[in-house]
Parts: structure tokens; sequence; C-alpha cells
């Protein structure tokens, strides 16, 4: 019960609306997202149930005479179900954020947007399962997929006019480029005075190209020549490079401010690494399909999630100082006086 101020009479406490726990509740709530899941899942399923056939990814065991495309309806199904699985997930961390009142905090410094963080697991957790299914299928070899057979040949082909652009290009994926390409991109965040943004460009990309090259193509030892090839390292730096300069490019990014031209030149650039570059390796027959697609994603994956760790340890830090310093300088000395 809580005292009228205007009189004695206690009157009763404000009930809160009953929330429905049940899932009809949450759709009729959420119209909108229930219509995202529908429409994705569906999406998803004729994509995967089209193209799974054709690239020969589909496990042809499952098929039989009365159902002749069971396994690529099977893998449909389970991307389909998995993708809306980790869109209902990242709802549910944004309903939680909201609840605690995570938006409203200040992270000026942010390198990724607060209402974007959730949705980032939607790509992490798909590119390191995609990575891993491509890993088990070419672990220990050293010849092309099915897929590469089909895929290799005709970027070959279509592209052989462009052989001598295409090998200058490529070079930009090697440590020597991704190591000038951070160093310009971390210099000119140090010169907007966004240190983590400057950190992220320095660190990330040659990070994440280390780790492929003396970590995960050893350890599954799929071999193009004398050399090991999943993932592509060239593809790991190069598309993490554009991955680090789109993130930077968004809105509250540390390249938000600069002039339209130069933000669409910039955005053309990331383009060009994340596309081209990985097609020249194709054409070149530098890397199989498969290398390039498994490097694109790690590189996705890990750049994101540096991305998502350096700002939870920012924030964390700051969140220790404030307790330690609850009241700002000026407050503390009219306390004293």
């Amino acid at each position: 019960m809580v005292k009228d101020p205007r009189g004695d009479v206690a009157r009763p406490e404000p009930v809160p609306p009953a929330r429905s726990a049940t899932a009809l509740g949450h759709a009729r709530a959420h119209p909108r997202r229930m219509a995202a899941f529908v429409l994705t899942g569906i999406a998803l399923f004729v994509v995967v149930d089209t193209l799974a056939p054709r690239l020969a990814v589909n496990p042809g065991a499952l098929n039989t005479p009365r159902f002749p495309a069971a396994g690529a309806a099977l893998v449909a199904l389970a991307a389909a179900v998995g993708v809306d699985l980790l869109l209902l997930c990242a709802f549910a961390l944004h309903d939680r954020a909201v609840v605690r009142g995570s938006y409203r905090a200040e992270d000026p410094g942010g390198l990724v947007s607060p209402y974007l963080r959730p949705f980032c697991w939607l790509v992490i957790l798909p590119s390191l399962a995609g990575v891993a299914i491509l890993a088990s299928r070419v672990a220990s070899s050293d010849g092309p997929l099915p897929v590469d057979q089909r895929i290799d040949d005709r970027v070959a082909y279509r592209l052989l006019p462009f052989r001598p652009l295409l090998g200058r290009l490529v070079k930009l994926g090697s440590p020597t480029g991704v190591a000038v390409l951070c160093a310009l991109l971390a210099a000119g965040c140090l010169a907007l005075r966004r240190p983590r943004a400057a950190i992220l460009a320095a660190a990330g990309p040659p990070l994440a190209g280390t780790l492929t090259e003396y970590a995960f193509k050893p350890l599954i030892g799929r071999r193009s020549g004398a050399g090991f090839a999943f993932p592509s390292g060239h593809t790991t730096g190069a598309v993490a490079v554009a991955v680090t300069i789109i993130l930077f490019l968004l809105p509250a990014g540390a390249l938000a401010g600069l002039p339209r031209l130069l933000r669409l030149l910039l955005a053309i650039f990331a383009a060009v690494l994340a596309s081209a570059l990985p097609l020249g390796l194709i054409a070149l027959h530098y890397h199989y399909a498969t290398d390039v697609l498994a490097g694109a994603a790690l590189a996705v994956a890990l750049i994101l999630t540096s991305a998502l760790l350096l700002d939870a340890a920012t924030w964390r830090r700051g969140g220790a100082r404030q307790r330690h310093n609850p009241l700002p300088p000026a407050n503390q000395q009219s306390c004293h006086e």
C-alpha cells in the first residue's frame, strides 16, 4: 500500500501488466519478429535446398528412390532452424539489454553499436560452423571437393583476361600487404582520437592471419602443392581488413565523421578486398574455392569477436573505475569543502 500525499487514505500499489510467457503471447506482442523468423526460415530453406544439389554439398547417402532430394532438404531444414534459433537468441539478448538499461549507457568509443552487439552472433556462429563443416570434409586431403570442381574452372575461365591485374591485387592479402594496410588504418584512427579502433586495426587482421597460417592450416592439414591451403591466409587477411573498415564506417564508427567521398572510396576499397581478391586467388589457381570461403568466414568471425571483446573489456574497466571513483573530481572537492 502507498500513502496518498494528499491525505491519509492509503491506495494500492500500481500493478504492472502481466506478461504472457507463452510462445503465442510472444508472437502477438512481437508480430514483426515472428514475420522475420518465418521469412528468414523460408528464404534460407529455399536457397540451401536449391544450391545444395548443384554444389554437391548435400549428403547423398540420405537420398532414396522415393525422396531423391532428401539430403538437400535435410541440410536446408537444419540451416533454416539453426539460423532461426540464433535469431531468437539475439532477440532475447536484445530484450535483456533493454531491461538492464545497457543501451542507455554511453560508450562513445565503441567499436560495435550496442544495438548491433546481440545480432553479431548471427554472423559469428554460422561462420564458425561453416568453417568447421568444411574443415571436416577437407582434413588431411590434397584434392578438390566436388564443389571446388564446379566453381574453380568457371571462375578461372571468366576472369582469364584479368589475370595480370589479379596477380597484383592478391599481393594486398600477403602478410606485408596486410601489415601496411593495418598501419595506415591504425594511424588514421589515432589521428581521429579513437584509440580502441586503432587497437583493432593494428592487431585484428594480423592476428587473424597469424592464427590461420600457424594454427588452423597445420591443424586441418589440407595441402595444395608443397604447402597447406585451408583456410586461405591471403583471404583471411584481406577480408579481415575489409570487415574492419566496414565496422569503422558504420554510424558512430571511427571513420563515420569523414567526408562522404572519402567514406565512399573506403567502402569501395573494402568491397574489392572482400570480393575481387578472393576471386583472384581462385582464378590464379592459388587456392580452391572452399579455401577462400573458409578464409573469408574465419576473418569475419575473428574480427567481430575481437571487436566485441575489446568493447566488453573497456566497458568493464570503465565500470570498475566508476565504482572506485563514483563522484567526479569537482563533486569530490565540494564534498571535502
